[in-house]
């Protein structure tokens, strides 16, 4: 936790020059790995107070805590060796985790080759 709140403190102080109507985007690779769950509940809670919009990755973290008032998850799955990855996806409503079946526009989706 040392290290995130003053990267985020950073970021967001940068973020306060830009225009208005910028983006406040961050990307964390592994993100939050060594941090315990309740502290990864309350770094997601510091990141929607800053009002970043944000992309993380990791292999054991979702996302969907009550700190969190909503998500897109997309779950990255190569089965076995295969030459493909499915991407699985749901969303975070603050309450509820759900298994998207059906794409954002009515398309099913499809394994990534």
């Amino acid at each position: 936790m040392a290290m995130y709140i003053p990267l985020f403190a950073a970021t967001y102080s940068r973020y306060q020059e830009a225009a208005e109507d910028a983006p406040y985007i961050i990307s964390l690779d592994e993100a939050f790995a060594g941090v315990d769950e309740n502290n990864i509940r309350n770094m997601f809670g510091l990141v929607e107070q800053l009002g970043f919009n944000y992309i993380m990755n990791s292999q054991a973290l979702w996302g969907d805590y009550d700190t969190v008032p909503s998500l897109s998850i997309c779950e990255l799955v190569r089965p076995k060796n295969a030459s493909f990855v499915t991407v699985i996806r749901y969303d975070w409503n603050g309450k509820i985790k759900q298994l998207v079946t059906e794409g954002r526009k009515g398309e099913l989706i499809e394994p990534i080759r």
